[in-house]
């Protein structure tokens, strides 16, 4: 009867030796997968946007739970290659979070520059290309007094930077109006030119105020 007890229970080990290896085949298998995963998102041209690195996280974190199921099962070797891979998914997702917020930043900068050239110009007459082809001598007399009335109107608001960009876009309608100025009305000329003195006197009085104004907060800060 003990004999038959013994083969029973022996029997019964030698039948869980096969679903043991296999666990453990699949635990290592689910290893090496998420390892070649983040080695693969590391060979890519990356492309930095929230929607592109969702992607990559949504990747990691679907391989990453077929592991937490038999993780418990992992040996030496293959828990240290996972923690490995954790760690260098990390370092990749730091890296990733700073370029796209560079890229962001790069592109509110870029955005409030062309925010400031409609403002001062009109919808669709100046993009980043700065080509002021759109201003002639016929109509150069409106153009400086959108420029220096919106100027003029916003004086309080705008930044060190902003008025940096102005100072920018103001020399590239001067150098328009010398390239028109032989075409130019008399009459048109010296309204621009009280335009001009108009506008060198805000700048005078407010571009300077902005700067110490945002010194005297920096320091405060």
């Amino acid at each position: 009867m003990k004999n038959c007890v013994f083969l029973l229970k022996s029997a019964f080990l030698l039948a869980l030796l096969p679903a043991c290896n296999d666990s453990a085949n699949e635990t290592k298998k689910n290893a090496e997968t998420l390892s070649q995963y983040v080695d693969s998102v590391n060979q890519v041209t990356p492309e930095y946007t929230n929607t592109y690195w969702a992607s990559i996280d949504s990747g990691y974190q679907v391989r990453l739970r077929e592991i937490n199921i038999t993780e418990s099962e992992m040996n030496d070797a293959d828990r240290k290659k996972l923690e490995e891979s954790k760690d260098q998914f990390e370092t990749m997702k730091v890296a990733y979070t700073a370029k796209i917020k560079e890229a962001r930043d790069k592109k509110n900068a870029n955005d409030y520059r062309q925010v400031l050239r409609t403002s001062l110009f009109g919808q669709g007459k100046l993009g980043s290309d700065m080509q002021f082809n759109f201003v002639t001598a016929k109509n150069i007399l409106s153009v400086y007094e959108n420029f220096v009335n919106t100027v003029a109107d916003k004086k309080d608001d705008y930044t060190r930077e902003d008025w940096d960009e102005i100072k920018v876009l103001y020399e590239a309608l001067d150098t328009r109006k010398n390239e028109v100025e032989k075409d130019l009305d008399s009459k048109d000329n010296f309204k621009i030119a009280k335009l001009k003195i108009r506008f060198a006197t805000i700048k005078a009085l407010h571009r300077g105020g902005s700067k110490g104004e945002e010194n005297k907060k920096a320091k405060e800060q």
